[in-house]
């Protein structure tokens, strides 16, 4: 993890750090994974190569760190527009539809970034650890709100976590059409939430 955290920038520093994940989103859109090379990155953001490093000390992590902005723009948008349903399972499903539909818009980054996320080093924990995190805020608001700690509802959510994830990686893959991720989304939210 960086030492430049969203509450520790200085406005330039948030600027630059702006610049260079849009940069990594602006790779990734054009050709994927394979196209996010720091170099071109540091480039294309203005910065020099070790400041990249500075902030983003892999490619993954950067990749991780466009995932966040994500997770963040959807929360953002669900503020504006809350979700829709009569219950909190169509709430959710509501949810992972419209963060499902961002995904799709953009294959090349949604395969950067669950790559990045299934690369498996140890390094990235607290990125991916941020992401979820967001991702586990966002469901459990659409939910509702629970008077106390609730251990089987976080597991749920959790689990329905791990079949986006699954699913977006048979997606990418291949192995399954990109139209096969909703219905398992959709059906997982009912089996766990419901």
């Amino acid at each position: 993890m960086s030492d430049f955290t969203d509450d520790a920038l200085t406005e330039s520093q948030a600027a630059r750090r702006d610049r260079i994940l849009d940069a990594a989103l602006e790779l990734a859109a054009a050709g994927g994974f394979d196209s996010v090379q720091m170099r071109e990155v540091a480039a294309r953001a203005d910065v020099a190569l070790g400041t990249l490093y500075r902030y983003f000390p892999s490619k993954e992590n950067l990749l991780l760190s466009v995932m966040g902005v994500q997770v963040e723009a959807l929360a953002d948008r669900l503020a504006r527009r809350p979700p829709e349903g009569t219950d909190p399972v169509a709430r959710v499903v509501d949810v992972l539809g419209r963060a499902n539909r961002a995904l799709q818009r953009q294959p090349d980054v949604t395969v950067a970034m669950v790559r990045a996320l299934v690369s498996g080093s140890a390094d990235l924990a607290p990125v991916v650890s941020a992401n979820r995190d967001g991702m586990r805020r966002i469901i459990s608001d659409a939910l509702g709100p629970t008077v106390e700690p609730d251990p089987d509802r976080d597991l749920a959510i959790d689990l329905l976590n791990d079949v986006w994830l699954a699913a977006l990686v048979a997606w990418i893959a291949g192995s399954h059409p990109a139209d096969s991720v909703m219905p398992k989304l959709e059906s997982a939210a009912h089996a766990l939430l419901g």
